[in-house]
């Protein structure tokens, strides 16, 4: 009885935290520090946020950089602490993402999310220690990710939560769905292959989920990718991933594209914490232990 008690306060708080706040932010399903405190991302870089970061606390078996860096908002990606109230999957830190409306940014020369019709804060696989995936490389992926209790997609919007990409196209994308999170798989025309649902909203909502991913990267039939969701097996795509292309490398963070088709006034702000970011050449490098 306690417990439920307990369960009744707690969910009335935040439900008068939500009503009573000055922004649309969906709430997470515990109170975030107010004022948001942590470590800019971009204090790690350069020269990369890797193994050699926190002692392996937040990335193993690769390097990542800011993704678009011209812009990128200090907001955008903060390393956070288990001290200081924030969620962690294990260890003492955990990597948050926020994106603002009217948040953009771009690379020097190339890509420019402010002209078109996009937003995101993203850190890349473009790193010192993390060369890309290439033709017949086969790897283990892991990561956890905190989303908060509403879904982040709005309207025909389309968020992403990582991405494979390569040289010619992006072709493996994690995505924020209405009911769930999943995936979506195109061809080099960036024609769609596939997309799917992985977990409903209430696996995936309000609490860590552990994803992993098995690859085998080929321009040919044998090209493999497995799709695991909290230890168990949710898809398997078969076939040609990286058709044309010579690299493949990946990103994760917030990412909206075709901001215009939000059916709304202004894009709410979005908040995702991601931990234990992996890769390994076997399952037993990147698997996270499970929860108790």
């Amino acid at each position: 009885m306690k417990n439920i008690r307990t369960w009744m306060v707690v969910s009335l708080v935040l439900l008068l935290a939500a009503a009573c706040s000055a922004g649309p932010t969906p709430p997470l399903g515990f109170l975030e520090p107010d004022p948001t405190s942590g470590i800019p991302c971009a204090d790690f870089i350069p020269p990369e946020i890797s193994d050699a970061t926190l002692a392996g606390d937040l990335v193993k078996g690769w390097g990542f950089i800011l993704k678009q860096p011209i812009g990128f908002a200090e907001h955008g990606c903060l390393v956070v602490s288990a001290n200081d109230g924030y969620p962690t999957r294990s260890g003492d830190h955990a990597i948050r993402f926020e994106v603002r409306d009217g948040d953009c940014n771009r690379w020097m020369d190339g890509w420019n999310d402010c002209t078109t019709d996009r937003s995101r804060h993203e850190l890349t696989q473009i790193g010192i220690s993390s060369p890309s995936q290439q033709d017949g490389d086969e790897y283990w992926y892991a990561w956890s990710e905190y989303l908060p209790t509403a879904t982040l997609k709005e309207g025909k919007a389309i968020t992403f939560l990582g991405q494979f990409n390569s040289d010619n196209a992006a072709r493996f994308y994690i995505e924020d769905f209405h009911d769930g999170v999943g995936f979506r798989f195109n061809d080099r025309n960036y024609d769609l292959i596939k997309r799917k649902t992985l977990a409903q909203n209430q696996i995936v909502r309000n609490g860590w989920t552990d994803f992993m991913i098995h690859a085998v990267w080929s321009t040919s039939d044998d090209g493999l990718i497995e799709i695991y969701v909290n230890g168990g097996l949710a898809e398997t795509v078969s076939g040609p991933n990286m058709d044309g292309a010579s690299k493949v490398h990946f990103d994760f963070g917030i990412y909206n594209a075709f901001l215009s088709r939000c059916s709304c006034d202004s894009m709410p702000t979005q908040i995702v914490y991601f931990d234990d970011i992996r890769r390994g050449l076997t399952r037993h490098e990147v698997e996270v232990a499970p929860r108790l």
